[in-house]
């Protein structure tokens, strides 16, 4: 049995899990963030903004299937949570193939906490275009990646709306 250390990254009222391999009998650690409602550009720090600018370089990869370079910022924890460099890649073309290419970005914002920089980008994909997909990266000081998570940020296919009757 493929056993699977996933990390749940709680921001403000948002809670992300990491959603590895599908297996049975999944091993979950929690790390606790809070985070600000809102970053502005205005009020990003240089260390915010480097994220920033990496994280989206390393997500456009990731979207891409392009793993590499992702894999080799993974500390050796991240890089626990997927086994091997052929599961993450599975994992990437599974989703691929379940979500598609992303269709609307919702919101992005970094913020630091703990001497670790968060990246959080919230979008939809094409395949689920009412649903909110979360994708955080944590980067320690040395700028690599020390947590990073995908989960469910908000189903809006629940939400009111006005239909019929004008």
């Amino acid at each position: 049995m493929n056993k699977t250390i996933c990390r749940v990254v709680v921001l403000g009222a948002v809670s992300l899990l990491s959603t590895g391999p599908a297996s049975s009998g999944l091993a979950v650690s929690v790390l606790a963030v809070s985070a600000p409602a809102t970053t502005t550009a205005a009020a990003q720090t240089v260390a915010e903004k480097a994220v920033q600018i990496r994280a989206r370089a390393l997500l456009e990869e990731f979207y891409a299937v392009k793993l590499e370079r992702l894999w080799a910022a993974f500390t050796p924890d991240v890089k626990a949570q997927w086994g091997t460099f052929d599961g993450f890649t599975q994992y990437r073309k599974t989703g691929v193939e379940q979500f598609g290419a992303q269709k609307e970005l919702v919101a992005e914002k970094t913020f630091v906490r703990g001497g670790v920089t968060y990246y959080v980008r919230s979008a939809t994909f094409e395949k689920s275009p009412q649903v909110v997909w979360a994708v955080a990266f944590g980067f320690d000081q040395l700028g690599r990646v020390s947590d990073f998570g995908i989960s469910l940020e908000h189903d809006r296919s629940g939400d009111q709306v006005a239909l019929g009757s004008f």
